[in-house]
């Protein structure tokens, strides 16, 4: 009886089991946070990347060499983006018809089996592969 009555006078106790009932949640929020840091940094570097790739490629003279300067520009930069694997990376290239005369640059990249795929585990997060596309004009004005 004196320890049942010791124990629910004491503030200590009390505080344990509240944070008992918050820590899970508090510590979900934080690994959403986490994690969608850690998407939209993927996101925004993939976007990034094939902005560059296109603007890169507008000094090519047909669109054989467009799309080798994007591939290359992709292949020479891509280190410098944090979060984002070199090996995940997949470039291609495709030309406006006549009327729209367009080069567009579209960079793929899949976030499956990283950082990603163990924070998906505890909140639910986007799909793991991002493709983002950029477009140039190229010549007629």
């Amino acid at each position: 009886m004196r320890i049942v009555t010791r124990l629910i006078r004491d503030n200590d106790a009390a505080s344990a089991v509240e944070f008992a009932f918050v820590a899970p949640v508090l510590l979900l929020m934080t690994f959403g946070i986490i994690g969608y840091g850690y998407v939209l940094g993927v996101y925004h570097g993939v976007q990034q990347i094939a902005a560059e790739a296109a603007r890169a490629s507008v000094s090519g003279l047909n669109d054989s060499e467009r799309a080798r300067i994007a591939r290359d520009f992709v292949t020479a930069n891509i280190t410098s983006y944090a979060f984002i694997d070199p090996a995940r990376i997949k470039v291609t290239t495709r030309s406006g018809n006549a009327p729209q005369q367009t080069f567009e640059v579209t960079v793929a990249y899949d976030m499956s089996g990283s950082l990603f795929d163990s924070l998906s585990i505890l909140a639910p997060l986007p799909q793991p592969m991002i493709e983002r596309r950029a477009v140039i004009q190229r010549g007629g004005y």
